[in-house]
């Protein structure tokens, strides 16, 4: 992986720090992730924030819930989450001049950054069993519940060299979402790093249980996989 300069870095941090600081006072965002179950003391572990002053550069991710990707050394990138109350691929921002509609992305990220691994700071815990979730929310979701757990920002991001950040651990869980895509993904992850996949009931993803449930229902979706 090819690091950030250090003039990169120092931007991310100047970043990082207005959108917490956004964060503190935007109701909306708030609400928002209220309604995925996360407290403010939430937020503030994963450094969350919310884009209403943006840096220059980052005005196309106004709006959107920034997540930074933090190492032990800082943040090394972000993703921008849209929080409308709308079906992102149902909205059509702009045509452009040959017909093609552009559609709202759920998630953005810096261009020209390789994407990562999400929450790698979970592999400092002291666990010979880890997770692996698909996105930010959901592996935000089990470490809270005292799972240590990294995210995926989508099987094409998964690169080579990161099957050996797991080559340590003695049970690799991957565990995917209850649709076409999620079964996707837990086969790939079954190859490349020995996971055992746990498949979440049709429909649901960890923050979905987690808000039904709490911490028991992602408990029982691991002990009814370890069952079956």
């Amino acid at each position: 992986m090819e690091l950030p300069t250090p003039e990169l870095r120092s931007f991310f941090a100047a970043a990082d720090t207005q959108y917490r600081s956004d964060l503190a006072v935007d109701t909306t965002a708030q609400a928002y992730l209220a309604g995925r179950g996360f407290t403010a003391a939430v937020a503030s572990t994963f450094g969350l924030g919310v884009v209403r002053h943006p840096l220059l550069g980052h005005e196309r991710y106004r709006g959107r819930l920034s997540i930074p990707y933090r190492t032990p050394s800082g943040v090394v990138t972000f993703s921008f989450r849209c929080i409308e109350n709308h079906v992102c691929k149902d909205v059509v921002l702009w045509v452009d001049n040959k017909g093609k509609e552009h559609h709202c992305r759920k998630y953005m990220a810096p261009e020209g950054v390789e994407r990562t691994l999400y929450n790698v700071l979970d592999f400092k815990k002291d666990s010979s069993r880890i997770y692996l979730v698909e996105g930010e929310i959901d592996a935000m979701t089990w470490s809270i519940c005292g799972f240590p757990t990294v995210g995926i920002p989508g099987v094409k991001n998964f690169a080579d060299h990161h099957a050996r950040c797991f080559t340590d651990y003695a049970e690799i869980f991957a565990i995917t979402d209850g649709d076409s895509a999620g079964y996707e993904l837990g086969n790939f992850l079954a190859r490349e790093v020995r996971a055992r996949v746990v498949r979440l009931p049709k429909g649901e993803d960890g923050n979905s249980l987690y808000v039904k449930g709490g911490r028991y229902a992602l408990e029982r979706a691991l002990a009814d996989t370890r069952l079956g």
